[in-house]
């Protein structure tokens, strides 16, 4: 999906990782939007003025003291951007952003910006850990600042460790939610229930079963609705995904716990995302308390778990209940719309698992939105935020009937 484009100011500092810079700069003019790259004198080095001019499609700004910037425009233009993105950030630019100081038209432009800034820090392990870098950039995530932290990985010194910047994708992914966090109120006094991840069924005290769901779709869909002013719980099913403000979360392991904890909780919501993928079958006999030994054959014996949703009264009782298929084959989206009828839900959200593209532990999605009366809507591949909030478009339709 594109957005509406934006004015965008890409800044780039002198680090080995500038060359992530160019393919972040192809990504966001894929993506619709208008950008303006400035350069720090050192960053040159790595990447010459002429590659992000020629993608860009606007001469880059270098020169902190001329009148106006080689791109002919003033630093108090550029700062009137929609967004400015520092990618690589190194520990100087870093610090001298905390400090207030502006030696050079990047920080000069980032002094006189009044929209969103984010930093992407590339660094060597040690210094990326240095007090004074963690210091820095606590004191510019007080002042608003995204921080897209750096990954493990190895590092440009033949180091392994952390501080190498984020992939280019993933900056992108952040940028994009940024730009689609801003929905209006529409579900403000909606209490709605999420369950996010993949149950695990015990066969003994450290083995189980379970699937490759990570409950990046349904942290989405909690994220989104609480920015929509929505009041959200999300149940979690074994996710290691970051917790936002604003939600509440409920830690569950097995399909018993997470049955327990929504027959609680599923009489005072209005709307239930069953987003979980809850594992279908459980071992009939585990052995809880300690671990199988190890012999050349085991045999298992799986009985089917309960079917959660089915057996939630809701649709017509005050509560819309919202299901999750995850389908592959032929007659894929047929098995999701009977599973619509059979279930007694007020939608059902299909995606197809063949797809090594989209769907699970995939930042992105594509999903086709089943209504009991046909009123279906394709949403073609996007981001799993951008998904979250189409499906929510439904769900506001539905509880405002």
């Amino acid at each position: 999906m594109q957005h509406s484009g934006k004015n965008i100011v890409l800044g780039v500092t002198g680090s080995i990782a500038a060359y992530k810079a160019v393919e972040l700069l192809r990504l966001l003019k894929s993506d619709g939007h208008d950008v303006h790259v400035i350069q720090t004198p050192s960053s040159a080095r790595f990447v010459g003025e002429a590659t992000f001019s020629a993608l860009s499609g606007h001469a880059v700004a270098v020169d902190a003291f001329a009148g106006e910037s080689a791109a002919g425009i003033s630093h108090i233009e550029l700062a009137r951007s929609d967004l400015m993105i520092i990618a690589p950030a190194t520990a100087n630019t870093i610090g001298k952003m905390a400090a207030g100081i502006a030696d050079n038209l990047l920080l000069t432009s980032y002094l006189a910006m009044d929209g969103p800034v984010f930093v992407a820090p590339a660094m060597n392990q040690y210094m990326w850990h240095h007090v004074a870098v963690q210091e820095n950039i606590a004191t510019l995530e007080r002042r608003g600042v995204h921080n897209i932290r750096p990954k493990t990985g190895n590092l440009a010194c033949g180091e392994f460790g952390d501080g190498r910047m984020e992939e280019p994708e993933q900056i992108l992914v952040r940028v994009r939610e940024l730009l689609t966090a801003n929905q209006p109120a529409d579900l403000e006094g909606v209490d709605i229930l999420v369950t996010a991840g993949a149950t695990r069924e015990l066969i003994d005290a450290v083995r189980f079963i379970t699937n490759r769901s990570s409950g990046r779709m349904g942290f989405a869909l909690a994220k989104a609705a609480r920015d929509r002013g929505a009041s959200v719980t999300v149940i979690a099913a074994n996710c290691a995904l970051e917790h936002h403000p604003g939600i509440r979360y409920i830690d569950v392991q097995t399909s018993a716990e997470l049955q327990e904890v929504l027959e609680q909780k599923f009489d005072k919501c209005n709307v239930l995302l069953m987003s979980a993928a809850v594992a279908d079958y459980k071992v009939s006999t585990t052995t809880a308390t300690g671990k199988l030994e190890r012999k050349s054959e085991i045999h298992l014996r799986l009985v089917p778990t309960s079917d959660i949703v089915s057996n939630l009264k809701g649709n017509g009782n005050g509560r819309l209940k919202v299901g999750f298929a995850a389908e592959f084959g032929a007659d894929k989206i047929e098995r999701a719309r009977r599973k619509l009828e059979e279930k007694n839900l007020g939608m059902i959200v299909f995606n197809d698992v063949s797809r090594a593209d989209i769907g699970f532990e995939s930042e992105e999605n594509e999903i086709t939105i089943l209504m009991p009366d046909g009123n279906d809507e394709f949403v073609e591949k996007a981001t799993k935020l951008e998904c979250a909030h189409r499906i929510l478009d439904k769900v506001r339709e539905s509880v405002r009937q």
